[in-house]
Formats: structure tokens, sequence, C-alpha cells
């Protein structure tokens, strides 16, 4: 490859278009056709047939670049008429997709409706067996639950009739947890009908260092002996020691004049000195029946709590009776107890 080729090639491959190399011959092509010996007439034959052997090889190279060149330049002419033509068909065929588009809007919602329904149709369908498949699962569970709503029915009918068994058990047990204290508390009172207290009766007097004074400790042999005697001067009646089975002091009651108990052997004998009460009572001495706790707290419950309804109020072998202002008799009942006992105490004035 010639000198001449090599920076033909180069300019080809730096310009990247054959249409852009320039075709025409190079100066020095010239210059060296020009330099071309002419065939003279002087010369030897031998020398004469060898230029022209050396011209008629550079005349045939140079014939073949023509050659080329031409070729090239009708390579370059139709890539140009292809690039051309390309281009335009380009255009064309987006002008023709935008009518396209223009003319068959219509076609082309139609289509998408259609593409549109078949979609939908398929998320229809899609959707009908999951709500198939949910239906199924709701139904069994209801199902569950109405089996259930029965059983809890059941349960709750059982719980209901359980409660009132409940309830009657508890009633029946309150009433006779009331009844054994009704009877306790009766046994307990009965147990103490020989009984009788007796208030206002002083202590026994002694003597310490030249003074009187009441004796503090009394035994119950000395209560019992000065009772009897103070009983016998009161009363104008004969009332012997052995007709009492014990008597002593209580701890309650104001100094030198505590209460003393005493029981006697005879209930006879105990109810004629309750008779008696209203003759005593105008020496200062008072005598009342031994209630228990319960009937002794119902008792002053009658007596304070409604003092301006009630005008009296006494016992009778243990029951309390009271007088309200009417002048009407009414009897305490044990069923009555808890009423009169949850009545408020009166307050206490103060001076």
């Amino acid at each position: 490859m010639t000198t001449e080729e090599k920076k033909r090639k180069k300019g080809i491959n730096s310009t990247g278009s054959i249409s852009e190399i320039d075709l025409q011959e190079s100066p020095s092509q010239n210059k060296q056709q020009e330099q071309t010996p002419k065939p003279q007439k002087t010369r030897k034959a031998k020398m004469s047939k060898v230029g022209e052997t050396n011209w008629k090889s550079e005349y045939n190279v140079s014939s073949e670049i023509n050659d080329m060149k031409s070729q090239l330049k009708d390579i370059n002419h139709k890539l140009a008429n292809v690039a051309s033509t390309v281009d335009r068909s380009i255009e064309e065929l987006n002008s023709k997709i935008k009518q396209l588009i223009e003319k068959d809007d219509a076609r082309i919602k139609n289509t998408m409706r259609e593409l549109l329904s078949g979609m939908k149709d398929d998320i229809v369908i899609s959707l009908s067996k999951q709500i198939e498949v949910l239906e199924s699962r709701l139904f069994e569970r209801e199902v569950e639950n109405d089996k259930l709503k029965q059983e809890v029915k059941g349960l709750n009918k059982k719980l209901a009739d359980q409660e009132e068994v409940n309830s009657k058990l508890a009633n029946s047990i309150a009433k006779n947890e009331s009844e054994r204290r009704n009877i306790e508390n009766e046994a307990n009172q009965y147990s103490r009908s020989n009984n009788v207290i007796i208030s206002g009766i002083s202590h026994i007097e002694e003597i310490v260092e030249g003074k009187k004074q009441f004796k503090r400790f009394e035994t119950a042999e000395e209560t019992t002996k000065y009772m009897v005697e103070t009983l016998n001067t009161k009363l104008g009646c004969r009332i012997d020691t052995s007709d009492i089975d014990i008597a002593h002091r209580l701890k309650k009651g104001p100094d030198g004049k505590k209460d003393i108990i005493v029981r006697f052997q005879s209930r006879l004998l105990r109810n004629s000195v309750l008779k008696q009460g209203r003759v005593l009572r105008q020496s200062g001495i008072f005598v009342r029946e031994d209630l228990t706790p319960l009937n002794l707290e119902v008792f002053m419950s009658v007596k304070r709590k409604m003092s301006d309804e009630v005008s009296s109020v006494w016992t009778r072998n243990g029951v309390i009776f009271f007088k309200n202002t009417q002048e009407q008799v009414t009897r305490v009942h044990y069923e009555d107890y808890q009423t009169w006992l949850d009545l408020p105490w009166p307050k206490r004035t103060t001076k």
C-alpha cells in the first residue's frame, strides 16, 4: 500500500463519512505524473521498453484508485438516499399514527372498554369465588355460633336455676340462723328466769382507822346476807338466806352502790319480789329482770331511741313491752329486734 493510499484511508477513518473526503487528486500525484519520463527517440531501445513498462504499471494503479473513488461516491450517495427515505418513512408513520389515534379515538375507547370489561369480568369472577369461600366460612361460623348460643342459653338457665336454689338456700340459712339465735336467746333468757338485778343497795360499811367507809370487796355470803336484811326491812316480808341460790356484786354501777345480781331458789319468790318493785322504788331501790345482752340492748333502744313516741317500757319473763303516747301496749317480737337496733341513738345534749 502506497503512502497516498494510507493517507486516504486515514482521512476516511477520521471523518467517518466517505462523502467528506477530498476526492481530488493530490499535488504529489500530479507532480509525479508530470515527472513521468517521456519516451525519447534518442534513447536506446532497451531503455525505452523498461520505461514503458513502469508507466503502464503506475497508470493501472491510478485507474484502480479512481474506480474506488467513484464506487465510494456512489455508495455515499445511495446511503444518503436511504437515510432520507427512512426519515421520510418515520415522519409519515408518525403522522399516520397520529391521524389514526385522532380518527379512531372511539375505536380505541371501545377497545379499552372491552379490555376493562374483560378485566372486570375476571375480577368479578375472582371476587365471586372469594365471596363464596367467605360465605361458606361465615355459614360455618354462624352454625357454630348458633350451637354456642344454645349451649350458653342452657348454661344461663342452669345458672339461673342454681342462683335461685342458692338464693333459697341462703334465705333458708339466714332464716335458720335467725331462728337459731332466737332459740339461743330464749334459752339464755330462760336460764335467767330465777334471776333479778337490784340497784340502789349500798355497800357494807366498815371502820378503817376510826373512819367509816364502804367495804371495797364483798364476799357472796356477805352480799347475800346484807341484801336479804335490806329487802326484809324495806318490804316487811320474811326472806331467808336459804331462799337465795347466789348473790354478788356486778362490776358495773356507781362506786358504793354497784348492782347486785340475785338468783332465787324459787321463781315464785322471784316474781313476788318483782311485784314489790314499786314499793322498793320509793326507797331508791330498783328491781328488774336479768336480761340477756341482746334483750337488754333492744330494751334500751326502745326506751331511748324513740322517747318522743314511747312513754314507758317494761319486761315480763324476758319479753319486752312498751306503751306509746296513745296508751297502746305493744310487744317487741324477735323479728323486730333488728329494726330497733338499726335506729340511731339520740345525740347527747351538752350543758
